[in-house]
């Protein structure tokens, strides 16, 4: 097993202590593609863990438990989102560790990842110390913290990645920006075989992206705005893969949204380099054609 799977240190997730769940769910459509579900349920949960599944109305809830209707609703397995910004600390006024988890259980998630581009960054083991500790106070899902990759996302200096990761880092990312320079990514995999933790990677070349508000085609030709060619991210991904495989490192690629760039993985793992990706709603949805009628910013997302 590679160090980067390893824990060190802290435990990774934390949140806030509070009583498990006793709860009856029923007639609710159970989907569990691991396990072959696909049918209606009545669904117990006994000290927060699911104790068992019976036809609908067959099981009785337990003295004291919370009775959900599921009638006509679906009940999932918990989703877990490793790309999520509780804005803590510094930028409390778009979210912070309360309002972000309650939203994230309310969707059905039961832990998140948080990225570092906050106010500090999240790049020394004392800011980390300190979110953590407000996490097992506020936190109602477990969190788990990414730090920065390089000092201030700026892509001059490494982190003290071990200290962080003894405080209790999952991983290290700069999200937002690059890590533009080859040989900082390859010394931040070296540093990974010390210490452990995923590198979670921003794709993009800004020599290619510039100034682009949007993906580079027919439609930014047509409504005269500067395009972000699709290999502004697809070339970066076939650079670090290529230096993770040299390394024997492991890296995850966020926010894929261009096919080169799920060429460019698949060839990558097919080579044997330990790469994973993520894709985000918005990316799977929508095109650059979908802002052809309205000029709405809130279809833009980098």
């Amino acid at each position: 097993m590679n160090a980067a799977d390893l824990p060190r240190g802290a435990e990774p997730l934390v949140q806030r202590e509070q009583p498990p769940a006793d709860l009856l769910i029923r007639g609710a459509h159970v989907l569990d593609p691991r396990e072959g579900i696909d049918a209606s349920h009545d669904v117990l949960v006994r000290g927060g863990a699911i104790a068992a599944l019976g036809a609908p109305g067959t099981l009785e809830a337990p003295e004291g438990a919370e009775v959900l209707d599921g009638e006509g609703r679906h009940l999932f397995p918990g989703f877990v989102d490793p790309h999520v910004h509780l804005r803590v600390p510094g930028q409390e006024h778009k979210e912070d560790l309360d309002s972000g988890t309650r939203a994230a259980a309310a969707g059905g998630f039961v832990a998140v990842v948080a990225m570092p581009n906050t106010d500090p960054v999240l790049d020394d083991a004392t800011v980390l110390r300190s979110l953590r500790e407000a996490a097992r106070r506020e936190a109602r899902i477990p969190v788990g913290f990414m730090a920065s990759i390089t000092r201030g996302l700026r892509g001059e200096a490494l982190t003290e990645m071990a200290e962080l990761r003894d405080v209790g880092a999952v991983g290290f990312t700069d999200d937002g920006k690059p890590v533009h320079a080859a040989a900082m990514l390859r010394r931040a995999l070296q540093y990974q075989k010390l210490c452990g933790g995923l590198l979670a990677l921003h794709e993009e070349d800004p020599s290619l992206s510039g100034a682009g508000v949007m993906h580079e085609g027919v439609v930014s030709a047509r409504l005269g705005l500067a395009g972000i060619p699709s290999i502004s991210e697809s070339t970066m991904i076939a650079r670090d893969a290529a230096i993770a495989g040299y390394e024997e490192g492991r890296i995850h690629i966020q926010h894929l949204s261009a096919r080169e760039s799920v060429a460019a993985v698949a060839e990558a793992k097919a080579r044997g380099v330990r790469i994973t990706a993520e894709a985000s709603p918005h990316h799977l949805t929508l095109t650059h054609e979908a802002i052809l009628d309205r000029l709405d910013t809130r279809l833009k997302m980098n």
